[in-house]
């Protein structure tokens, strides 16, 4: 079967369209790669100084890569243990709720055997442009479950993937 001359234009065409969209999504993907990577340095680096050091493990601060702001996620400043153990309140420094600058927040928990490391994640579609919002911050909170109670293990922070201060709920 020979092909046409527009059948080849069509074939090239869709070609075209969907190596351009397989790049469009690896473009807009990337941050959740470099905050996949983060996260799994900061476990492993705290898993491997527990090893050694046990319970009062102290890691390494994670270090930036350079490219801008690390992950775009807020630090948590400290978190809040509930009676059952697995819900934890996570406080730390965002935007302000509402108006132009406002932003929501959700968090989310990567476990491991010896943590549970905070992930906070800032809702941008509500948010102005940085150059309309001020550098104010708000104390802000957001509550995230673990898929078991916390018991000995260590809640991290994901920016630098330190210990974060942990209060409980009696």
């Amino acid at each position: 079967m020979i092909m046409t001359r527009a059948r080849w234009v069509l074939l090239i065409l869709t070609f075209a369209v969907l190596v351009s969209v397989g790049l469009l999504w690896w473009i807009t993907t990337e941050d959740d790669r470099q905050l996949d990577r983060h996260i799994r340095q900061a476990l492993e680096g705290y898993e491997q100084v527990f090893a050694s050091e046990g319970a009062g493990a102290t890691p390494t601060p994670l270090r930036r890569d350079g490219n801008g702001p690390v992950l775009g996620a807020p630090s948590v400043e400290k978190v809040t243990v509930h009676q059952d153990g697995q819900t934890l309140t996570a406080e730390f420094i965002g935007a302000q709720t509402t108006g132009p600058c406002g932003a929501d927040y959700t968090a989310r928990a990567v476990e491991s055997a010896h943590a549970a490391l905070i992930v906070v994640d800032e809702d941008l579609r509500k948010r102005g442009s940085s150059w309309d919002c001020p550098d104010v911050g708000y104390r802000r909170q957001v509550i995230v479950r673990l898929s078991r109670p916390l018991g000995e293990r260590v809640v991290l922070e994901a920016l630098r993937g330190m210990p974060a201060p942990v209060d409980f709920l009696r």
